[in-house]
């Protein structure tokens, strides 16, 4: 079964997540999420390294 992919959109006309209220696609979602997640990612580096001094990899 073949899906509609990362380029199918979708409205956000109450502007919840960034689209200026337009529309979004997957894959900009998806590009959003990982964005954010290495953003964190890298906030909890810090701190670990703060901790123990090791410094990130």
């Amino acid at each position: 079964m073949k899906g509609a992919g990362l380029d199918a959109t979708a409205e956000d006309p109450a502007n919840q997540h960034g689209s200026g209220g337009g529309s979004m696609s997957v894959r900009e979602v998806v590009v959003g999420m990982i964005e954010e997640y290495a953003r964190h990612l890298g906030h909890v580096d810090l701190l670990r390294e703060r901790i123990d001094g090791r410094p990130g990899q």
